[in-house]
């Protein structure tokens, strides 16, 4: 048990949730642009907590940007 406890590792994922409550696991494709996909086995796995959550802003301010200029129709947010 004593292993167990020595081994272990989180890792965190971003989700993102719409305007109607749904929420999708981001994954990341080969060009590097986040999609929201439902395998959440498929998600972009992060080792700190502190990264994840500095991302999870980013992406919060660009998409609020995005929306404030018409690029984006709904309001989208993003959380660890």
């Amino acid at each position: 048990m004593a292993n167990e406890v020595v081994n272990r590792k989180e890792n965190f994922i971003l989700v993102q949730v719409d305007s109607g409550d749904v929420e999708n696991a981001l994954s990341i494709d080969y060009r590097g642009q986040f999609f929201p996909s439902t395998n959440t086995s498929a998600a972009y796995k992060i080792d700190e907590q502190e990264k994840a959550e500095k991302l999870a802003q980013r992406l919060n301010s660009l998409n609020e940007l995005n929306y404030e200029f018409g690029i984006a129709k709904e309001l989208l947010t993003i959380k660890v």
